[in-house]
């Protein structure tokens, strides 16, 4: 069996974004950076390597440097509640725990409430149970696979976020034994939007926080002007399509380039579908603008995964929210987009 895991392995999209001096070019966005700055101080910035990807943090205007040091800890702490592969974490205890109540931080059944919403709105589309499923197939390991289908059809049967429960006064959860909980299609975008309102609580008026594509703005530019981030094209991710102006919002972008491998001369990507365990196909790439980083995340994915027309349909019943959807030569933009 010809089996190749392709350069946007997990290792690779490291070491090639933290080549890539001032952008950031894994998740599907990436921000220009040439602001005029109205106290003509240079930008604070920094990266680090958390979630499994590269993060930037960039403050413009001035600001206590030591803010970016407390930025990153804040996100590795919640990493270390919300991740289920982190070990020891509230998430990996309650999966280790299935079939019993789990007591939990505040910030994961804060996140666990908002992935179910995510799921009813999305009829399914996005579910927080799919972690059996994605484990058949070896996202995020050295030797991603195709798994048997039989093996695939035991998994799909731990899959339905309506049998997971959540207790928010005691703030506890519990989910069916064989149910492998995984929020990563809503962490990241959980943990820029708590960075965010932590630079905010703190002063900080224009900044940027791009965490391998979950991007969030704060505020407009020093200069006024709106913060300017590209959306990638699927067919040549190395070219920006699109240039979005943005302030006090954030992007999103789930695409099929983004991570998968190819076996037997096929492509898989990691966009599964929780109904039929395989790979969503249709749409090539979808981002999602909203003020919600977390909530944008979810909906990314749940997009990609419904398709075309059912995607578009549930833009447009979103007040708030707008998205691009690319499928080959077919492009829809939602009316409230104004793009450069």
């Amino acid at each position: 069996m010809n089996r190749k895991a392709n350069i946007s392995s997990r290792l690779l999209k490291i070491i090639l974004a933290l080549s890539v001096l001032g952008l950031l070019a894994a998740g599907g966005c990436r921000f220009y950076k040439k602001p005029v700055l109205e106290d003509n101080e240079d930008p604070i910035r920094g990266r680090r390597v958390l979630m499994d990807t590269v993060v930037e943090i960039r403050i413009d205007g001035g600001g206590d440097p030591g803010l970016l040091d407390r930025s990153f800890q804040e996100m590795e702490r919640l990493e270390g509640i919300l991740s289920r592969f982190v070990p020891g974490s509230d998430l990996a205890q309650v999966n280790a725990q299935a079939g019993s109540w789990v007591q939990v931080d505040q910030a994961l059944a804060d996140l666990l409430a908002l992935a179910l919403e995510a799921a009813e709105i999305s009829g399914g589309a996005f579910d927080p149970t799919i972690g059996a499923v994605i484990e058949l197939w070896g996202f995020g390991s050295k030797e991603p696979k195709v798994p048997p289908a039989s093996e695939l059809a035991l998994a799909l049967k731990t899959v339905d976020y309506r049998q997971v429960g959540l207790d928010r006064a005691e703030n506890r959860v519990r989910i069916p034994v064989g149910t492998v909980l995984d929020l990563g299609g809503i962490a990241k975008g959980y943990i820029v939007d708590q960075t965010a309102k932590m630079l905010r609580a703190n002063g900080v008026k224009h900044a940027i926080i791009n965490a391998g594509g979950d991007l969030a703005v704060i505020g407009a530019r020093p200069d006024g002007n709106p913060w300017r981030v590209g959306v990638q094209d699927p067919d040549q991710p190395s070219e920006i399509r699109w240039v979005l102006p943005l302030q006090e919002q954030s992007v999103v972008t789930s695409g099929d380039y983004q991570r998968f491998f190819v076996e037997d001369g096929k492509s898989w990507h990691h966009l599964l579908d929780p109904k039929t365990g395989y790979p969503a196909s249709g749409l090539r790439s979808v981002s999602v603008i909203s003020s919600n980083t977390a909530y944008g995340d979810a909906l990314a994915t749940a997009i990609f995964i419904l398709g075309m027309e059912k995607g578009r349909q549930l833009v447009q019943n979103l007040p708030g929210v707008e998205a691009i959807l690319m499928a080959g030569e077919e492009v829809w933009i939602s009316s409230g987009l104004d793009l450069q």
